[in-house]
């Protein structure tokens, strides 16, 4: 199935197989003030789709980000497998890994059931997200039936069996899910073969039947059943000729986070017999079809005309082909000859054994790793006649080294060895700047070692105040923040003042600043932020509860009318006061008439502000 995600609505009973539609949820509550999250499921009208055969993201509904860029990224308990960045289309569209659209960052991830996707955005301060459902399809198989002269008798079968997982029941529901057969040919045949009887191009069988929707249609008939973690699904098509339509069509199993009326918010689409999807369009392959992350350092222990190197084999990428195999090699740079050894790899601790150097020469020593494809070439350094190791500063570049030492020397030479050289670390990328309460919060993209015995330490955030009008600059705010974060937060600062940030990532003594990613302001002004926890509207007495918090509470008052714009549209209630522990609410009937939108807004008198949804009820 080669066509990018539709755009059209559509009922969650007669789903279309390649894309669902931009939705508008009804039972969710989301702020966009300061770094507020705003839902998993998306909140709408954006929505998220996730195609995991393909290892394809959807962006559909973005209007009000249009032109922004959007930062997807995909997570596996907790850890990021994937990222990737794209611009948002004047429609709200966006997609990754297909033709036309944006590629994931350096390796396509292996979307799979139970992963997370989300997104964020440029210039508008909230994420959605949706997590991929487990459901898949294992089987899909054919009879046939001898035709009769009767109508409505079967003349052919397509069973399309399956499973899911322990998110139904949790994230995913039975009443959210359909199996499905997309074919054009259903609908309009070529003109040389029978006629269809079934007149759609897609049908479909869903195990929570809507009356008003009975699964089935004109010119076939469908049973199925749904428990215990399995599904099997039975067309049975009126003609021969449908049949081998239905056979012949794509088969998708979709469901979906939650339900809005008609339409549906978080969807997964497993497309049985679609090729996986890393590379589409160019973009870069998958961990499985990728070269392994090699060791950039050995520890040596020369005796002799010998040297025993060890190693770790380091973690490799989620989803990636294990590390099978190492070749090593000391290189005799006065005959330009290698002496190399192939080892088994296995987990941990890994070593080989070069027999046959000249006593008191010193030799460049490399390293490959192979999991099915072969790694760079890793220039560790000198193996000098005493038994340390001169590292490489960049073990990709063999023309530069530093001093150090690696490992035993293998004897007492009476001399000294060298401490290593701290080289500064590769500069971190500043990808998102938020403003808070207080507070900034930065993310930004790893730094990476200077060299083999340079290990990134931890970062430090830097948040400087703009200059006054006569001058005088403010004390900058920093944050210390773990070497294995990509995110941080420094608090302590003043509402209404702008900071500029930056990140730091620190080796040792070493420190390096970031640069900052195109489209990213790295200026913003500290200020109040304004949440909405609860947001319900009874229509036939116009009543409303909100409520929500606002992290200012001296002398705050919160403001709510209805509409997408802060501070305007019809009024709510204003004037509400921000109590000491930060809530606030409002309980009020005889209000004014909610638009079918459900929007409304928030603002506040120390300048927050947000825009959120109202479940509607009656």
């Amino acid at each position: 199935m080669g066509a990018p995600a539709s755009r059209a609505s559509r009922s969650p009973k007669r789903l279309i197989a390649g894309g669902l539609a931009a939705l508008t949820v009804t039972g969710a509550a989301v702020t966009l003030g300061g770094i507020a999250q705003a839902g998993n499921p998306p909140l709408g009208p954006g929505n998220i789709e996730v195609f995991p055969k393909r290892d394809m993201v959807a962006l559909e509904g973005y209007t009000d980000q249009a032109g922004e860029t959007a930062t997807v990224t995909v997570k596996r308990n907790g850890q990021q497998i994937g990222i990737g960045e794209g611009v948002i289309d004047a429609t709200g569209f966006l997609e990754f890994n297909h033709p036309g659209g944006s590629c994931w960052t350096g390796v396509t991830p292996n979307i799979s059931g139970g992963d997370l996707v989300e997104v964020r955005f440029s210039e508008t301060a909230f994420t959605d997200g949706a997590y991929v459902s487990s459901a898949k399809i294992t089987s899909v198989t054919h009879s046939d039936f001898a035709a009769t002269p009767a109508e409505g008798d079967v003349e052919g079968t397509v069973t399309i069996s399956g499973t899911y997982g322990d998110d139904f029941g949790t994230r995913f529901d039975l009443s959210r899910f359909v199996v499905e057969v997309v074919n054009p040919e259903m609908r309009r045949p070529d003109p040389s073969t029978p006629p269809t009887l079934i007149g759609e191009r897609a049908i479909g069988w869903t195990p929570v039947v809507d009356p008003a929707e009975p699964n089935g249609g004109p010119g076939y008939e469908v049973t199925g059943s749904a428990e215990g973690g399995a599904f099997s699904v039975t067309f049975g098509m009126y003609s021969a000729a449908d049949a081998e339509r239905v056979l012949d069509g794509e088969h998708v199993v979709t469901s979906w986070m939650q339900d809005a009326g008609e339409l549906a918010l978080g969807n997964s689409l497993y497309e049985f017999g679609e090729t996986d999807g890393p590379g589409f369009g160019g973009c870069p392959a998958g961990p499985a079809s990728q070269a392994p992350v090699p060791p950039t350092s050995v520890d040596a222990t020369r005796s002799g005309t010998d040297v025993t190197l060890t190693w770790t084999t380091p973690a490799q990428p989620v989803d990636a082909n294990p590390v099978t195999q190492y070749r090593v090699a000391a290189v005799d740079g006065v005959h330009g000859q290698e002496i190399a050894v192939r080892q088994g790899a296995g987990e941990g601790t890994n070593s080989a054994t070069i027999h046959g150097l000249v006593e008191g020469q010193a030799y460049g020593l490399i390293l490959e790793a192979n999991n099915g494809r072969w790694s760079p070439v890793v220039q560790l350094g000198t193996l000098n006649a005493d038994g340390t190791i001169t590292p490489a500063t960049d073990p990709t570049n063999p023309d530069t080294t530093g001093g150090g030492t690696g490992g035993d020397t293998g004897g007492d030479t009476g001399e000294t060895p060298t401490e290593p050289v701290v080289v500064a670390p590769t500069a971190p990328s500043l990808t998102r700047v938020l403003a808070g309460h207080e507070s900034v919060t930065a993310e930004w993209t790893a730094a990476q070692p200077g060299n083999a015995t340079s290990a990134i330490t931890g970062y430090e955030i830097v948040a400087t105040p703009s200059a006054a009008a006569d001058g005088t600059v403010g004390t900058p705010v920093t944050a210390q923040i773990a070497a294995t974060a990509t995110s941080g937060t420094v608090t302590g600062l003043v509402n209404g003042v702008d900071y500029t940030v930056q990140v730091f990532a620190l080796a040792g003594e070493q420190r390096t600043g970031s640069t900052t990613a195109s489209g990213v302001n790295a200026t913003v002004k500290a200020n109040d932020v304004v949440t909405v926890a609860r947001a319900q509207y009874r229509a036939d007495k116009r009543e409303y509860r909100i409520s929500g918090t606002a992290g200012d509470t001296t002398a705050n008052r919160v403001h709510l009318r209805i509409g997408d714009v802060a501070g305007t549209g019809s009024v709510i209630q204003l004037n509400v006061p921000v109590a000491a522990d930060g809530t606030w609410s409002v309980d009020l009937r005889n209000g004014p008439v909610l638009p079918t939108t459900n929007r409304f807004n928030v603002t506040s008198d120390s300048g927050a502000s947000s825009v959120a949804a109202m479940t509607r009820s009656r």
